[in-house]
């Protein structure tokens, strides 16, 4: 018995899950969840081979569920976590290389077509919920980026797809004289989840988090901040009055355009500075760190 779906440990907020696996004898299984059992009969994928289909639904509770699929002795063990709040799961097809490209499918289109809304539902059912869903994922529109002809893998670059929607970012990139390298190449879905997010601007996790992960190499040469005259300035950790907020990297750079080096928001320091500090203090401050820098 091969287990197709849940591909291991999964978390979901759902109630119900779906367990898909395919076998190449008949034999009936037990599908057992948390030690209450249940036998289950195949079904025959094609006529003149060997195929056979496991689909069943299993009621989930809340907390870790147990399940086993036990066929001929040969035990198939997973876990699934149910959570209150669907916004602590994780795209779990993002995971994946393209499931709809592979052979495991074929197994599926004994019952789905992979034609319209509803098909996309049985699975993906999670991309639909959560704290900020994308208008076209809320809407149903799966269709507008997912290319039905290609096994529903959205365009390449993904931005091609993006800036359809995106017009006014891509009217500002297109005269900006400096655009972020991975902007430029087009991969929003680096620090965007184009499904859902627990962030409005559908970050995949905090500002900071996404920047650092490229951000703190010395062997790449892309320590922030370490041969400049703020080397010594907080990024993160640091309320700031003004903004009624934490300071984050995006407070200074913006992460997509802008026409100063740097990415800067700002044309000069002083004026960069003045978001978060009084401008007497902005002007003391560039004053002792400018001497501080040139004296290292």
């Amino acid at each position: 018995m091969q287990i197709i779906f849940p591909m291991g440990s999964e978390v979901k907020s759902v109630s119900n899950i779906h367990v898909i696996g395919m076998s190449s004898t008949g034999e009936d299984v037990q599908v057992s969840i948390n030690g209450k059992n249940f036998d289950k009969k195949l079904i025959k994928m094609e006529k003149g081979k060997s195929a056979y289909m496991l689909m069943t639904i299993l009621q989930l509770q809340l907390g870790e569920n147990d399940i086993k699929v036990i066929q001929n002795g040969d035990v198939k063990s997973f876990k699934v976590t149910k959570v209150d709040s669907p916004v602590s799961i994780a795209d779990w097809t993002e995971s994946l290389g393209n499931f709809h490209s592979s052979g495991k499918t074929e197994v599926c289109r004994n019952c789905h077509r992979f034609e319209n809304i509803s098909d996309c539902v049985n699975c993906h059912r999670d991309k639909f919920i959560g704290n900020w869903v994308h208008k076209p994922v809320k809407e149903g529109k799966c269709f507008e980026c997912h290319e039905q002809e290609r096994n529903f893998i959205p365009k390449e670059p993904f931005a091609e797809t993006c800036l359809k929607c995106h017009t006014k970012l891509n009217d500002a990139m297109e005269t900006a004289e400096y655009v972020h390298g991975p902007v430029a190449a087009g991969f929003c879905t680096i620090c965007h989840s184009p499904h859902k997010s627990t962030d409005k601007t559908h970050l995949r996790k905090s500002v900071n988090s996404i920047c650092t992960d490229c951000h703190v190499s010395d062997e790449q040469g892309f320590s922030f901040h370490s041969a400049s005259s703020i080397q010594f300035h907080p990024v993160e950790g640091v309320f700031i009055e003004k903004l009624n907020k934490n300071i984050e990297c995006s407070d200074c750079h913006n992460p997509h355009y802008s026409g100063q080096g740097m990415l800067l928001t700002s044309p000069d320091s002083e004026s960069l500075c003045v978001k978060c500090h009084d401008g007497q203090d902005t002007r003391e401050l560039l004053k002792v760190l400018s001497e501080k820098y040139s004296s290292n």
